[in-house]
Formats: structure tokens, sequence, C-alpha cells
């Protein structure tokens, strides 16, 4: 009996999250290069309720026990079990200047002190419309990206449901866009965001609230050159974030910017998700950053499912919550898509686990 392969399939059986062996294999590996839950599923790169799944089974197997600090370790049959397999640790060898991004933050400081001093204000992130923000470092690591490739300098750019990041307020601080139109459904911060414009004579920027199960009116489709936005990972909210952005691009050539995690969908979604982006939208993928966003912890972590399901009760002490930073770009004949969204299922599903 392969073990690695039982236990995917059970574990899949339980929590209805696509897994294969590999998966678990990368599990152990991640159990010999941390003993902390939060950090090995940062690096095994699968959904929370995969990766506690996968433990838990390893426990009852006397592979794997939680000592008293809540450490996840292997035990002797757990060591026997990875040295008869080759599996070993993870190496990390990333940039630690720009934190693995290949942008480093600092490199104009004063565009970033001063946002780091405004993101101090910033409302916290509250439950009720599954909100983290990033790290400072990461959102002025987006705007310098967006910038390289030739996305901000003269542009008309919508920042869509993203805003606990301040994304809008970064990019319209920069000062190099044409234009900025922040949108969020939470007023606190669009409040604090036209409050900071205003206190900085910032001329080209305005926020409004809005929500995005709902569809744009005609005023703000086809009027941008890129849209940035960070949406939940159901496929209802992917439409709602991802397929009106596309719909308030103006031509073919235009670009959009969002995240996604290994953390609240699988590999399996990746696929589907980005054959909705080539297949109906008529996009292409041009740049997939593993691991660009980190996020901050949120104070409502005892409240989510990924704090019910875990094998301990210890909360993250540090980063752990990492996605993804995808750039589409439309090509001719590309799609908009700006329809009404009823699917209750919008911020939670059998993958997602951190709201």
């Amino acid at each position: 009996m392969d073990l690695l392969k039982e236990i995917a399939r059970e574990v899949q059986k339980e929590t209805k999250v696509r897994l294969h062996r590999r998966n678990v294999e990368r599990v152990l590996s991640a159990v010999l290069t941390e003993r902390d839950f939060w950090k090995i599923i940062d690096l095994s790169d699968l959904p929370v309720p995969a990766v506690s799944g996968i433990i838990k089974q390893f426990i009852r197997e006397g592979i794997i026990f939680t000592d008293d600090s809540e450490n996840v370790l292997l035990t002797q049959k757990g060591y026997d079990l990875v040295s008869d397999l080759g599996i070993s640790g993870l190496a990390d060898y990333s940039c630690p200047s720009c934190e693995g991004r290949g942008y480093p933050f600092h490199i104009d400081k004063e565009f970033y002190r001063k946002f780091v001093e405004l993101a101090k204000d910033r409302p916290d992130p509250v439950r009720e419309y599954d909100q983290g923000a990033v790290t400072p470092e990461t959102t002025v690591s987006r705007v310098l990206f967006l910038e390289s490739r030739g996305d901000l300098e003269g542009k008309d750019v919508i920042v869509m449901g993203a805003e606990d990041d301040l994304t809008g307020l970064a990019v319209a601080l920069r000062g190099k866009a044409k234009s900025v139109l922040v949108i969020d459904i939470d007023e606190r911060l669009i409040e604090y965001d036209n409050r900071v414009f205003k206190e900085l004579s910032i001329e080209n920027a305005k926020a409004m609230v809005w929500d995005l199960r709902n569809p744009f009116e005609e005023d703000i489709i086809g009027k941008f050159d890129v849209f940035i936005t960070d949406p939940p990972e159901t496929f209802a909210a992917f439409r709602s974030f991802i397929g009106r952005g596309i719909a308030t691009l103006k031509e073919e050539g235009c670009a959009g910017y969002f995240g996604l995690t290994l953390r609240d969908s699988s590999i399996f979604r990746w696929k589907e998700f980005q054959e909705i982006l080539i297949g109906e939208y008529g996009t292409v993928i041009t740049d997939i950053v593993q691991d660009f966003n980190h996020y901050m912890n949120w104070g409502y972590h005892d409240e989510t499912r990924a704090a019910q399901i875990a094998p301990v009760k210890k909360p993250p002490a540090d980063i752990w919550y990492r996605s993804a930073w995808y750039r589409i770009e439309t090509l001719p004949g590309f799609k908009r898509w700006n329809e009404p969204i009823s699917d209750e299922v919008f911020y939670l599903d059998e993958e997602g686990s951190t709201t």
C-alpha cells in the first residue's frame, strides 16, 4: 500500500479538496522544515483544510505528533518514513532584500516612508468583508511592479475591493497615474482614502462605495487602462472581482492585477480560474509571482474555520498567509463581464477557511 496516496485519497474524501500524492509528500517536507502549524501551511502550498486533514491523518498513523508547546513534529516512525522515501526539507533561496518579489520596496525611500506613515491609521480588517491587509512593503511593491510594466505612468487606474491594503491610496500617492478610482464595499476605507486625498491635495483620485456583487454602471465600463483587485477565491467572487475588472478596461493591451492564494484555493482551482481567464474572457496571463503578497495576521483569526479545524489551538505568530501576484492582459476580442451575482457562496466554500 502507498501510504501517501492513501492519505491523499482519505483527506480528499473528508475535505472535498482535490489532492494527489505529491501534495502529501510536500506536507512532510514542510514538517521537516518548520514546527509551527501555520508556517507549515505556508510551505505546503495547500488550502488550510487539506493541510489540517493530512497532519491529522499522520497523527493517527503515529508519524506526526504535537508536543506541549503545540509544535508539529515527526515521530521516530515519521523520520524512518521520510528516510525510506527520500523526502527532505525545503530550501529557501529567495532574496531577503526584496522579500522574494524581485522589486525592492525601499528603492524609493521617501515614497515608502510616506506610505508607511499613512498605513498606520488605516481601519482594522473586519470579518464581514473577508478583509486581511497585506504588509506596507507588499503594497509599495505592487505599485513598483505596475510602474515597471508600464501600467502606471499616464494611466487611468481602478482599484476594486482591495482597499484594506490601501493599494489605491499608494497608487495615488505615487503621483504618476493619470487618474485613480478606488471602489470598496467598506465605507470606513472609502472615507479614509477621500480624507487623505483631500489632506494631500491629490486631485486626480477619488474613492466611492460599491458592492462588487452588483453590476457596474455604464460610466465605469471600458474607461480604464488598468484594474487592480484582491478577490475572495470562490467562483462567484472571482467573477465579481476579475470579470468586472476586465469590463472596466478600454481595449486590447490593457492590464489587470490580482492575488490568488494556495491557502484558500487549490492548484486545481487555479487551473479552472486560468481557463476562465484565457478561454472565456479572452485574456492572457503574463506574470505569476508566487508569494508576492504577504498578509499581516488579522484580529478575527479565532473566529475562522481555519482556527476551528487546525490540529493546534496556538494562533499564528508570524506571516504565513501569502498569495501570488497575477498580471493579465486583454487580447483582441476580449469579453467584458458585468452580470449580477446571486450565488450565496461568495466568501467561503470547501477550500476556503480564513473568513
